[in-house]
């Protein structure tokens, strides 16, 4: 395959996956829309979680829509981070953690600091691993084991994204991301589904509808 081909294809690709993304999207807002006011603090907490993957996952489509792909890859590792959070309060957070992290304190009044730091990345799957099924965990651990180093490069300023910022606009990588922040987006709705005891016959239905533009399903 010439490379022109070859970026003819990437572009036709990522175009696909783009159009398909912002179905998606549309798709999924039925089931934020019907979700009930949260009742208790880790309802909260896996709501407030979940709304970040979710801002996160739309806001890496717009960059994408107009080629910011640095800034797009820096998105990756928070949102990321946010996932891995909601998933870890739906089971894993205690409820002192709760309470503490949602009472103001006179640090966090006065001094731009936080009301109670959560776990790091690492204790967070460990305890996912204890508390879900091995299908949540994996997909998780996987994605952190690939892109980790890359995306702490992104996110603090490393040679990934000096290199990256003058090269032409990466479809394939541009194309991956997406699918990635669609995968996201999937897990942390369904997640905050499950906190409210809501079931979600639609995501097995969007997961095939929309299998292009989303990670394989295990």
């Amino acid at each position: 395959m010439s490379e022109g081909q070859a970026t003819t294809d990437g572009s036709a690709r990522l175009e696909h996956v783009r159009y398909g993304t912002h179905s998606l999207h549309r798709a999924l807002e039925p089931a934020w829309e019907e979700l009930p006011e949260p009742g208790e603090l880790r309802h909260l907490a896996v709501r407030g979680f979940a709304n970040i993957v979710r801002q996160h996952a739309i806001a890496q489509f717009v960059l994408v829509q107009h080629e910011l792909d640095v800034s797009a890859n820096a998105l990756v590792r928070p949102t990321y981070e946010a996932l891995v959070r909601v998933i870890w309060s739906v089971r894993g957070a205690e409820d002192t953690w709760l309470k503490s992290f949602f009472s103001p304190n006179e640090e966090a009044l006065h001094a731009d600091a936080e009301t109670r730091k959560g776990p790091d990345v690492a204790a967070m799957l460990a305890s996912i691993k204890l508390h879900h099924p091995v299908e949540i965990y994996q997909p998780l651990m996987a994605l952190k084991e690939a892109t980790w180093r890359a995306m702490h490069s992104y996110v603090h300023g490393g040679i990934r994204p000096v290199v990256q910022s003058f090269v032409a606009f990466p479809l394939k990588e541009m194309t991956s991301l997406l699918i990635n922040a669609n995968g996201m987006l999937m897990l942390a709705t369904n997640a905050v589904r499950m906190s409210h005891g809501l079931p979600s016959p639609m995501l097995p239905v969007l997961q095939r509808q929309y299998a292009e533009c989303l990670p394989p399903a295990k």
